[in-house]
This record gives structure tokens, sequence and C-alpha cells, in this order.
């Protein structure tokens, strides 16, 4: 197996999969490190740091990229890239992130916002134990380009003062900015650029599929929390949706957190239908999903006492009717689980993810409260939707307890609260754990 983007590797790597990645080559867009006693990067020395401050740049200037630590790849005879060939996880004390990130910020131009993520390997593997740490290096827009390391380095590792360099990703491996180049852009004053930045094309939203699932669920006069995930570029019919294990018995035999009676995609009554080469699971008039042939998927959550606001008519005064924190998190987070674990590798390439509020202010108005659920009646604050037709979208992470955060970031937006009014969330992730321990 392999990995062939970015999205698929953290979720292999969320999954606890890391053996799927073995074979993946090393390319513009990863690198993979094996770790050694002082870690991947040594920032005791000089040539420690530069090679972090090295390669995150490089990354940057080639459209963003993962450095992936906890793999060993090397270059055989047959092959045109090193290929991550082994799985070496380690222990975290050998990483300092605060200590990466200080580095980066020294010694990278401009301020790059890059990310560390720490993945576990998989318990009760005899051949190897520890976790795997990950850096994600963001695209640097066009605009702002070309991202430098302050110093230049000699042949024995030391700095050079007064020097820079502008490292580019070149396949596997990472060049430098040719002079003449430098020389050409600082020479015309970056003529050669044509105005703005343009941002590029999102994917498409998709309303119709929204209105399919909508009327499918025969919810009409109802406030409805869509979800919804399109691939950037589509590829034609997704393979094996109706084979054996494919995604029609993914979706009948879906890996809940809880069992299909919770707040969760799945259900004991209702199985998949056939629907324009795609999937369509119905569980009126509480919730429902739509895959089409694409990959491309839409799933509706009723905002009524059937699925969202589950047992807080009695905390719903006469102004608004409370969504369950509870509620909102579990089946958030398992929209996810669904979709990057099962849907996202079957298409290559990024992913956009997208929530929709529809009608969240028809009286009575939907209301949603910091903290948790309440215990009586006047506990919590809770506050109205102020829009009627909220629609935010991100690029997939393909890590569920990211991307759920990142929903939750938006939907809490959406009732002038912040994310971390939440209590099942950690800094940028839902943790699962929490939400597992209240329902104990």
């Amino acid at each position: 197996m392999s990995a062939d983007s970015m999205v698929q590797l953290v979720s292999y790597l969320a999954a606890q999969q890391p053996y799927e990645i073995v074979g993946t080559p090393e390319s513009e867009w990863v690198d993979f490190k094996s770790v050694p006693p002082e870690g991947p990067y040594d920032l005791s020395t000089d040539k420690g740091k530069f090679e972090l401050a090295k390669d995150v740049a490089a990354f940057s200037n080639a459209g963003g990229g993962l450095i992936v630590c906890g793999f060993k790849a090397k270059k055989k005879q047959t092959e045109l890239y090193e290929v991550a060939e082994k799985v070496t996880p380690f222990d975290k004390k050998v990483v300092d992130s605060t200590k990466y990130k200080d580095v980066i910020a020294e010694y990278v131009r401009p301020l790059l916002q890059v990310k560390f993520f720490w993945y576990d390997h998989p318990e009760g593997d005899p051949e190897a134990s520890g976790h795997y740490f990950v850096i994600e290096v963001p695209a640097l827009p066009e605009a702002d380009r070309w991202a430098m390391v302050t110093r230049g380095i000699t042949d024995n590792g030391q700095f050079i003062k007064n020097s820079w360099t502008i490292p580019i990703r070149n396949g596997d491996t990472t060049a430098f900015l040719p002079q003449d180049e430098v020389y050409r852009l600082l020479n015309d004053g970056l003529r050669t650029r044509r105005g703005p930045d343009a941002a590029p094309a999102p994917a498409a939203d998709r309303v119709k599929s929204r209105d399919d699932l909508h009327n499918a669920l025969d919810m009409e006069e109802t406030p409805v929390l869509f979800f919804q995930s399109v691939p950037d570029h589509p590829r034609g019919l997704v393979p094996g949706m109706y084979a054996d294990q494919g995604l029609r018995d993914v979706l009948s035999n879906q890996d809940t957190l809880r069992g299909a009676h919770a707040f969760n995609w799945s259900t004991a009554y209702k199985h998949p239908e056939p629907r324009e080469g795609g999937l369509l699971l119905v569980d009126a008039p509480r919730r429902g999903l739509l895959i089409e042939s694409d990959g491309a998927v839409t799933g509706a959550a009723a905002a009524t006492s059937e699925m969202l606001g589950w047992a807080m008519e009695q905390h719903s005064g006469g102004e608004g009717r409370r969504i369950s924190v509870f509620v909102l998190t579990e089946i958030t987070l398992e929209y996810f689980r669904l979709v990057d674990r099962h849907v996202l590798p079957l298409v290559g390439g990024t992913w956009t993810h997208r929530i929709v509020a529809s009608d969240f202010t028809r009286t009575p108005a939907r209301t949603l409260a910091a903290g948790d659920d309440p215990t009586f009646p006047f506990v919590g604050s809770p506050q109205p939707a102020a829009s009627a037709t909220w629609n935010h979208s991100w690029q997939a992470l393909g890590d569920p307890e990211r991307d759920a955060f990142e929903a939750l970031r938006h939907i809490y937006a959406l009732f002038g609260l912040d994310v971390t009014a939440n209590p099942f969330v950690d800094a940028d992730r839902v943790i699962t754990a929490k939400l597992l321990e209240k329902k104990r």
C-alpha cells in the first residue's frame, strides 16, 4: 500500500494504520525521517537548525507538505525516489516542539503557521511501539514568495552570518533557487507577477445534493445541519461502491463509538440504497447520508428534539430550541470518522469539508450554550443562531478529531461562541476519550 495525498497519509496515521504508508515515495509534498537518539533534527547544532528551517521553507515554496518523522526511507536501484520502507515510531521525549517552533520562527522568513501533530502507533504490535511526529507546512501564497532561511551553512555545519538561502523542493530532494533567478527577481522588482494572488478554485458547493437529501428526509419545515465533503478534483466513479467491503458495506456496518442507537450515522432499521451510482441512507426524520458516484458526501441532521436537540425540551425556553452540546459533538465526530477514514482515501488529492446550518433562525430559533449540557433548566446561557444560511468550508485535514474541531469551530461561531466553550475539545481537536467518559 501507499498514500497518494497528504489527506490520505494523515488519515492512515489517525486511524493507527502506519503500515499502509509503507511504500509511499518521497515527493514534493512529503519527506520521511527516521529518528536517531537526538531526534529527527539535532537542534543543539547549527546544522540541525539549518536542516529544519531549510525543509520547512522548501515545502512552503512547493505548495505545502508534510515532514513525517518515524519512517525509514530508502532509494532502491529500480526506483526514482526514496520510498518509506519501514516504520520506526519513537518516544515523544526526543522531540521538544517548543524548540522546533523557536527555530522556525528565528530562521525562516516570512513567518509561517507551521503545525505539529503526534500520532500513536497501534498498541500490541510486537514489532514496534511509540509515536509518529508530523510537521505540517502550509503553502506560501504566491504574493509572499519566496520563503527563505536567514542563514547559510558552511561545509562543516556552521552558520554563516549575513547570508540567506531560498530552498525549493525538487521531487524528493531540496535544491536552492539559482543565483541568476534571484538576481532576476530582484532586478525587475518582481514585475513578473501579474497582480494579486489568485486563490485556488474552491470545490463546488453541492447545493443540489443538500436539496435532494432534504427532500428525501421530508424535512421541508425543519432546521437542518448539513455536513458536506467534496473532492476538489473528482475523478469519476468511485471504485467498489457496491463491492464486498466497499462503501455500501461500510455504511451498513459502521464502526461507531457507541453503537447504532447513539448519535451517529448508523441505523439498525434502514439499509443504504443505490442512487444514481451512489448510495442513500435515510433515517427520517432524524438524519440521512448521501454518497454520490464521485465520492462526494452529504449528511443531514435535524435540529429538533429527534436529533440535535435530544432531551433538551425542558431546557428550551419559550424563545428557542436548545441544541445538545453532547449530541452535536458526537454526531460531528462520527461524520468525520466515517468520511475521513473510509471515503477520502478512495479519491486522491485534496478535499473540501463544509457545514451548512439551514433555517436555524426559524421561529423558535435554535440556541446553543457554552459548557456542557445543563443538569437542570436554569444552567447555562443559551445563545440564538445569528444567521438563517450559515455556510462555511475548509480544506479537509484527513484527521477525524481535527476536522470535527474545525466543523464545531464554525458551528459555534453561528451562535456567537468560541469553540473553546465546548468541553470536549482541547487545542485543535475533539477528544474522543472525553466523549466516551461522559457516557460511561
